[in-house]
């Protein structure tokens, strides 16, 4: 009876340390490495197979999470079902990459031997390094990317922070090279909706015009409309809305309007003048 309080008590401390390693220890890496090598010992006698490799996988993320790649990498590749080895892998090389560990989280990625498994951990690898501010080394990763839709997937999330800082030009130029559509549109739609909240309506629509899927238009063009309502400008969707190309989009402009009307008491109109947008293109009209 002890020794499953005690089983259970080091299992709390555990989760405690993955989950908010800073609260529970703030300055003892120590402690976490004891903790973790004694649940790696608990882990290694457990009976049932699944339950143990279960476990083990959790402890390898961990241990990477604690920068300790090696004794990660060690307990990861002794994993015998492939599956479980290689998503393992793929979270060590996303940890190792938010650890600004690049490098190593490319040793990680090249352990994997399925290629869907091993683009997955490539797409986060070029994530990190995107949250980390390296615009340039997550296009470089993006390029070593053979899957399209991950590889897409990285230019659109670059395509939005080139967006968010300022860079809508460029944004649109980059999204426009996405070869995957779904990824295309969504980086043309975010992009749109960032645009909208800067205050230019008319960069936005202009953007929207770029969206190849007319579901996502029509909901880009909803999210437009509702912002503007919400700025106490329906009289310029008046303008706009109907010279839209289908029924289907003017009827979801039409409900982004109501909508903006339904929330406008709890969303104060915004009192900044509209930035006039500088691109060639023209919105509908």
């Amino acid at each position: 009876m002890q020794t499953a309080s005690m089983g259970a008590l080091l299992m709390l401390q555990i989760i405690m340390l993955v989950t908010n390693p800073k609260t529970v220890y703030p300055a003892d890496q120590s402690a976490a490495a004891q903790l973790l090598r004694q649940a790696e010992q608990e882990a290694g006698v457990i009976g049932n197979e699944y339950l143990r490799e279960n476990t083990l996988q959790d402890i390898a993320v961990a241990e990477a999470k604690a920068d300790n790649s090696q004794k990660a990498l060690k307990i990861a590749l002794e994993l015998s079902e492939r599956d479980d080895k290689n998503l393992t892998l793929v979270e060590i090389a996303e940890a190792q990459a938010k650890l600004h560990h690049i490098k190593a989280a490319f040793r990680t990625a090249g352990e994997i031997d399925d290629k869907t498994d091993r683009a997955a951990a490539m797409e986060s690898i070029a994530l990190a390094q995107l949250a980390g501010g390296d615009h340039a080394g997550a296009l470089h990763t993006a390029s070593l990317i053979p899957a399209e839709l991950n590889r897409s997937s990285v230019l659109m999330h670059v395509a939005l922070a080139e967006a968010g800082s300022g860079n809508v030009t460029h944004a649109i130029e980059m999204a426009q090279q996405i070869q995957a559509p779904s990824r295309k549109d969504m980086a043309l739609e975010g992009i749109a909706l960032v645009q909208m909240k800067q205050g230019n309506s008319r960069g936005a629509l202009a953007t929207t015009l770029f969206i190849g899927s007319e579901l996502a238009r029509a909901k880009t063009y909803r999210e437009i409309a509702t912002a503007q309502t919400q700025r106490g400008r329906q009289e310029e969707i008046s303008l706009w809305i109907n010279g839209l190309g289908s029924p289907l989009e003017r009827a979801s402009a039409l409900l982004g309007a109501a909508n903006g009307l339904l929330d406008v008491e709890t969303t104060p109109p915004e009192e900044s003048c509209e930035k006039q947008s500088q691109s060639g293109v023209k919105p509908p009209s």
